[in-house]
């Protein structure tokens, strides 16, 4: 099943998950606006509704790794990884697989890891 994305949680490619047509129930809209807070209360109500949606995992994920939480976005990546891999539609029209964004996001999170250090 694919679900509509934005031009990308890339935090990977360093941007959201894309906001579904009709509505921004995925905090992207937040997210590219720099309003965390917004972003998160945004996503923790929609987790409410669908636990494993990799799409608001990933989006949540980029607003802990931008909020310096590092660990909890390490987390979220690694639940998106242990749940099947689904198809994201980004914006362009381009599919990425959930996996695919959670292991560059987690890539990403490396160099705070050796920062911390």
């Amino acid at each position: 099943m694919t679900k509509l994305a934005l031009a990308g949680m890339l935090l990977a490619l360093s941007a959201p998950v894309a906001a579904q047509v009709g509505g921004d129930h995925n905090g992207a809209a937040q997210i590219a606006q720099g309003d965390y807070p917004a972003a998160e209360r945004v996503l923790v109500r929609s987790l409410k509704v669908d636990a494993n949606d990799p799409e608001l995992l990933l989006n949540l994920a980029t607003v802990y790794a931008r909020t310096d939480r590092a660990d909890r976005a390490r987390a979220l990546y690694q639940q998106v990884l242990a749940a099947p891999d689904e198809r994201l539609a980004v914006g362009g029209g381009d599919v990425l697989r959930a996996h695919a964004l959670a292991q560059s996001g987690l890539q990403r999170l490396q160099p705070l890891n050796l920062a911390s250090r």
